[in-house]
């Protein structure tokens, strides 16, 4: 069976908890779908930090749920000397889990930055009962953590030595989020078991076994090196004013790396001097993109909380011959809240927001009316959002090809850069990926069928006359003139 990153997603909405009872993560595909590819597949250490209660454990939980209990241990005796009397334990697990990364004390800290060194950690103690030195020794691991970010005490333990040795990401706590989620709960409550689940034990069984072959070919220390043709042409996604982006960006190619490993069949092979490679394809970039791209763009430039989605509410400010277009709109603190709250985005903390996106240089501000101060969005930086232009990525990946990997440049060129079927992660649409496409959104659908307004054909068939249901399960955004149109066709 050949799985595609839908298949994760649709694992995600179909978890179950350790009693089995059903645990979908909701409106969180992009989180969940990264951290599993890259920290299972690519062995980045990964770090979730959330308000408690958005889900972050949840999603962990989920990830784990991939592995037999086997290959993963859970830290949850936190004290300084826990995790060394449990060193047995975690020497033999190849993954370690922290649910409450937040509480552990410095000691325990310092042992994980060393992994993140890849060093094991050391400690020496004296065992009276022999009268001698003994030490410990605890192998580098991979760590999945989660950190509340209100518990000020924990939170500071995550310094900048520590974060650039993560992926981090954080979880969704809009009100339209959380209004998602207690949906689906009340739903949960109300309908049989079978409407519910959309993934069979069958074909988790199949994805988690998937999972685990990939995770064998990564830990083969024969395996093939992955080369990616395409990253030299990554730049355009890279905030490269900001030094961090220095360190993070070996994390959006470990998360193209990831996908290739995942479509493992896909990977073109070759060998040279000895040695073999394996080329990631044009798709493989695309599919990253989509999943990880507007994260990586907001971890590189330090974006606040809901930073991404503040800016989203201003319109963009254009340059003109004398230094700025004439029609800017401003907004004041007040016109910002309205339109927050009016997309569903908290607003309580709003003003912090606000100076770090003025610090950035995201927002600037104009207080020459006296007693208020309007903010507009900055025409120096680009707008996180920016996509690549993908057509010219794809030529340009061929004239790389042709001349760095001349010996399998043909194959190459015709098999991954002409016309690219795919499977959408999030919607399962299939898709056409060519040189016409300009940005990782700008697909074609193949299916032409798709009846409007439905917005994927997964959605079209979900429909059963059940609004409520349709809601809850449909992968598209349905706005109230949809809805009318769908339950007037019916």
């Amino acid at each position: 069976m050949k799985h595609e990153l839908h298949d994760l997603v649709r694992y995600f909405h179909n978890v179950r908890n350790k009693k089995g009872e059903l645990n979908p993560i909701i409106g969180e595909d992009k989180l969940a779908v990264t951290s599993a590819l890259a920290y299972l597949l690519e062995d980045n250490n990964m770090v979730i930090k959330a308000y408690s209660g958005t889900g972050k454990t949840v999603i962990m939980d989920a990830v784990f749920g991939l592995l037999p209990a086997e290959y993963y241990h859970t830290i949850e005796h936190l004290s300084e000397t826990a995790v060394w009397y449990e060193s047995d334990k975690i020497n033999r697990a190849r993954f370690i889990a922290i649910p409450e990364a937040q509480k552990l004390p410095e000691g325990v800290m310092e042992v994980i930055k060393t992994w993140g060194d890849n060093r094991p950690a050391f400690r020496k103690r004296t065992d009276v009962t022999i009268g001698e030195t003994v030490e410990t020794i605890l192998n580098p691991k991979y760590v999945f953590m989660c950190v509340a970010v209100e518990n000020a005490k924990g939170s500071a333990y995550f310094d900048a030595e520590l974060e650039r040795r993560c992926m981090i990401g954080h979880t969704n706590p809009t009100a339209k989020q959380t209004e998602s989620v207690i949906k689906h709960k009340l739903m949960h409550v109300a309908l049989p078991k079978k409407e519910l689940i959309t993934m069979s034990d069958e074909e988790i069984s199949e994805l988690r076994q998937h999972m685990l072959d990939a995770i064998g070919r990564r830990d083969d220390e024969r395996a093939m090196l992955l080369r990616n043709p395409c990253a030299p042409f990554l730049i355009e996604a890279i905030p490269s004013l900001f030094p961090v982006s220095r360190s993070k960006v070996q994390y959006l190619l470990r998360v193209v790396n990831a996908v290739a490993r995942f479509h493992e069949d896909e990977i073109l092979r070759v060998e040279r001097d000895g040695v073999a490679y394996g080329l990631v394809t044009p798709k493989h970039n695309w599919l990253a993109l989509r999943i990880y791209l507007d994260t990586f763009v907001s971890e590189c430039l330090h974006m606040p909380s809901h930073g991404t989605d503040i800016l989203q509410l201003f319109p963009d400010t254009a340059l003109d011959r004398f230094g700025m277009s004439a029609d800017v709109v401003k907004l004041t603190n007040s016109d910002i809240k309205k339109e927050a709250k009016r997309a569903g985005l908290p607003f309580t903390k709003l003003t912090p927001v606000l100076s770090a996106l003025v610090m950035t240089g995201f927002l600037e501000m104009d207080e020459t009316e006296r007693g208020k101060t309007r903010y507009f969005k900055s025409p120096l930086i680009s707008d996180p959002s920016k996509k690549i232009n993908w057509s010219e990525l794809i030529e340009k990946t061929e004239e790389f090809v042709r001349e760095k990997w001349p010996e399998i440049s043909k194959e190459y060129i015709g098999r991954y850069c002409g016309s690219i079927q795919l499977v959408d992660p999030f919607s399962g649409d299939d898709i056409r990926l060519g040189k016409g496409a300009k940005r990782a959104i700008d697909v074609e659908l193949i299916d032409k069928d798709v009846k409007p307004p439905f917005q994927s054909k997964s959605d079209e068939l979900l429909w059963d006359g059940d609004m409520t249901k349709f809601l809850l399960l449909a992968t598209g955004d349905y706005d109230e003139k949809d809805i009318k149109e769908i339950e007037n066709n019916d």
